[in-house]
């Protein structure tokens, strides 16, 4: 029985490490949209420099 709770336990741990995974990834995703976003509207050409 102890074999079981063992696997049990060892298939957790690892499906929680890779729903971590998963939430990272878009953390990170959304994160380098911001910073692109936020780059392209630095970079729009102004009108006369000031729009």
């Amino acid at each position: 029985m102890a074999d079981w709770v063992g696997f049990a336990d060892l298939q957790t741990a690892q499906l929680d490490k890779a729903n971590g995974r998963t939430v990272d990834a878009i953390d990170i995703v959304s994160r380098c949209e911001a910073r692109a976003a936020a780059a392209q509207q630095k970079a729009r050409p102004k009108v006369l420099g000031i729009f």
